[in-house]
This record gives structure tokens, C-alpha cells and sequence, in this order.
């Protein structure tokens, strides 16, 4: 009977759960992100590094050589077999001074550049469909701001009217009023068209087709980021890991191109029929580093390491001066939505109290009205616009301290 009840009640929660609208938080947005093709894009650039680094470790293919001398097909007396020249052996190439080691250390030092370039690009998928969710929220919220504006404007018109039907009231405040409800009319068509194009840049950043599901995320929660020290965040920047292996690979690829200076010998060794006699063959081929020296590859690979570690030591000021004015900003912009907003707003939602009850009585006139309604719909939306820019800050801080957003 238990087991029953708990089945009939897990029915009834599906049921229940199947009727609830779907709706897409910003952890399902980075999710369904890291499963579309973008990052098999990364997978894919990372097994080639893979497949770099398995070909550096292959020797050299031993080559087999048939050969035949002295053929007279047209001479009438010629006999195979006792008047020819007859090779048959095996050539190798022993590569010397460690080239097959060094290829492997440079293929691997790639793959570990290619592996950090992959963390890298992630976070910063990651950070783009973060940014371009809250755009999407924020837009929305406008929307909804204006949509709210405009039913009470609607009312506001509608009371108009009965009181000039009546005779209580001027033609002319209803017509100020219609002319009011005209510009929001606009304005909210306006920002519906802009909180569209918002999912639909957030559905492309995320690389999956456009859909009608709500967003469920909330800005009113205030990121808590702490601190870090600059050799935490050396450390752990993705970039910097990539830029640091950028150098062990060009260092790699000098001793490679210098030990390629050096000339592999050829071994041979085989069987070899002469006229009628079987004999052993053997010889060594070595090319003369006369002219080719591989000077042109030795000074490409030096002036690479001069590249990669002055390009590391710029990208390591930059790091330390985007890190102090992305927390500059998180801060700035913190302390905005918690100390300035909620005085501002409450201010402003008195302030058309006050207005609307006078003007319901005759104390004041429309335009004061209508004034301070537009004074509490543009507080409402510097407060969503505010908020958005936290939740942008937030990313970027993440981003600059080498974290997941």
C-alpha cells in the first residue's frame, strides 16, 4: 500500500511538473552553451594537438630497395641469373642528438597551450552567454515596467474620459492624457523589439536555435565576490598559463631546429647477387652541412622565444591592471545598487503617492502628474539598468580573476 501511495504520488508530481511552463535559468543557459557545437569546435581543435603530439612520436619508416644492373634484354646470350647486378636491402634513417624527444616535447608543450587556450575559450563562452542572459532579464523587466505604465495610463485615460463625458473636467487633460498613452504605446513597442533582440542574441550566444521559454533568473541578487592577490590570479588566468607555454614551446621548437642542423645518416644494409654471386651489401649516406645548416629555422625559432616572452611580461601588466579596474567597478557599481537605489526608489514611489492623491483631490495639476509618473517608471528602470550592470561587473571580475563566471 505504501509503495502504491508513493507512486500515485509521484505521478501526481510529473503531472504537475509537465503542466508548469518550462523556463531557463542562467545554469541552464550554460549548460545547453557548453553542449552545443561551439565546444566541439574546441574538442576537435584539441584532439588535433593530440594527433601532433602521437605523430612526433613515430620513427622514421624503414625503405626497402630492389635493384637490378647491367640488363640486356637484346643481347641473345643474356642470362639473368649470372650476368646482372641483383640489390635487395633495407635502408634506415637513425635520426641523432634527441630529435624524436624534442619533436615530443614540443607537440606536448602544444597540446598543453591548446588545452589552456580550450579553458580559456570556455570561461569565455561561458561569460559572453552570462553577460548576454542578464541583457536578456533586464530588457525584459523594462518591457514589463513600461507594460505596467501603460495599463495604469490606460486607467488614467479611461477616468478622463467618464469625467468629461460628465462634465466634471477639461477636454484638454484627456487629451494631454491620450497623447501620454501614445509615447508609451511607442516606447513600449520599442522595448519589446529591443528585449527580442536580447533573446535572440542570448539564444546565439549560446548556439542552439531560438525558443519561447521564459527566463527564470532574478537581478535582484548581488554577487559576493571576494578579493584576490595578484599571484592567485597570476597563477590561475588560463591566458597567462597559455601564454607561459608559448614559451616553453618556443624554446622546444629552438632546440629542435637546432638539432635538425645536424645531418641524420642513412644506414643500408642488404643481399646483393653479383654476376652469379651472392654477397652482402652494406653502405651509409650522410648529407655535407656545407651551405644548409638550418640557419633560416634557428633564427625564425629565436626571434619566436623573444616574441612569446615579451608578449608574456605585456600580457602580465595587463592582467594586473584589468584585475584592479574590474574590482574597481564590481565595487562601484555594488555600492550603487545597495546604498543609492533602494533611497532612490523609495523616494520616488512617495513622491507619485503624494502627487497622485493631490491630483485626485484637485491640489495639483496633470503635468505635475504625469511628471512624477515618469520620474518613478525612469527610477525603476536606472534600478533594472543597474542591477543588469552588477550582474555585467560581476562576469568581468570573474573573468579578469581567471574563474568561471
Amino acid at each position: 500500500m505504501r509503495t502504491f501511495l508513493l507512486v500515485v504520488f509521484a505521478a501526481g508530481c510529473s503531472s504537475v511538473l509537465a503542466q508548469s511552463p518550462p523556463g531557463l535559468s542562467l545554469h541552464d543557459a550554460v549548460q545547453r552553451a557548453l553542449l552545443s557545437p561551439q565546444t566541439t569546435i574546441l574538442d576537435s581543435q584539441l584532439e588535433q594537438a593530440q594527433g601532433v603530439v602521437r605523430q612526433a612520436g613515430l620513427r622514421p619508416n624503414a625503405r626497402l630497395y630492389l635493384q637490378s644492373e647491367d640488363l640486356r634484354p637484346w643481347d641473345d646470350s643474356f642470362n639473368f641469373a649470372n650476368h646482372t647486378e641483383d640489390y635487395a636491402y633495407v635502408g634506415q634513417t637513425i635520426e641523432i642528438d634527441g630529435k624524436r624527444s624534442k619533436r615530443v616535447a614540443l607537440a606536448t608543450t602544444q597540446l598543453q597551450q591548446a588545452q589552456a587556450n580550450r579553458t580559456l575559450r570556455v570561461r569565455q563562452l561561458i561569460g559572453r552567454v552570462s553577460s548576454a542572459y542578464w541583457m536578456a532579464v533586464s530588457q525584459k523587466e523594462i518591457a514589463d515596467l513600461l507594460r505596467q505604465d501603460m495599463n495604469v495610463v490606460d486607467e488614467m485615460v479611461q477616468y478622463h474620459k467618464a469625467r468629461v463625458d460628465a462634465g466634471a473636467m477639461k477636454g484638454v487633460d484627456l487629451l494631454r492624457m491620450e497623447i501620454e498613452r501614445d509615447r508609451l504605446a511607442v516606447a513600449l513597442r520599442s522595448a519589446e523589439r529591443d528585449a527580442q533582440q536580447a533573446r535572440l542574441e542570448l539564444f546565439k550566444q549560446m548556439g542552439i536555435a531560438p525558443s519561447e521559454v521564459p527566463l527564470t533568473g532574478s537581478l535582484d541578487s548581488v554577487p559576493e565576490i571576494e578579493p584576490m592577490s595578484i599571484d592567485t590570479v597570476l597563477s590561475q588566468r588560463a591566458d597567462l598559463a597559455a601564454s607561459r607555454l608559448a614559451v616553453q614551446a618556443a624554446q622546444a621548437d629552438l632546440r629542435l631546429q637546432r638539432a635538425n642542423a645536424i645531418p641524420d645518416p642513412d644506414l643500408f644494409g642488404g643481399y646483393k647477387r653479383n654476376t652469379g654471386d651472392n654477397t652482402a651489401y652494406g653502405a651509409l649516406q650522410l648529407s655535407l652541412p656545407f651551405g644548409n645548416r638550418n640557419q633560416g629555422e634557428i633564427q625564425r625559432a629565436q626571434a619566436s622565444v623573444a616574441t612569446a616572452q615579451a608578449q608574456l611580461s605585456v600580457l602580465e601588466q595587463q592582467v594586473s591592471t584589468e584585475m584592479k579596474q574590474a574590482y574597481e567597478n564590481y565595487l562601484a557599481q555594488r555600492d550603487i545598487v545597495e546604498r543609492v537605489l533602494p533611497d532612490m526608489r523609495q523616494r520616488s514611489r512617495q513622491n507619485l503617492d503624494i502627487v497622485r492623491e493631490a491630483y485626485r483631490i484637485g491640489g495639483t495639476d496633470l503635468l505635475r502628474f504625469i511628471d512624477a509618473e515618469r520620474t518613478e517608471f525612469d527610477v525603476e528602470v536606472s534600478a533594472v539598468r543597474a542591477m543588469a550592470q552588477l550582474q555585467e561587473n560581476a562576469i568581468q571580475l570573474r573573468l579578469a580573476y581567471g574563474v568561471q563566471p
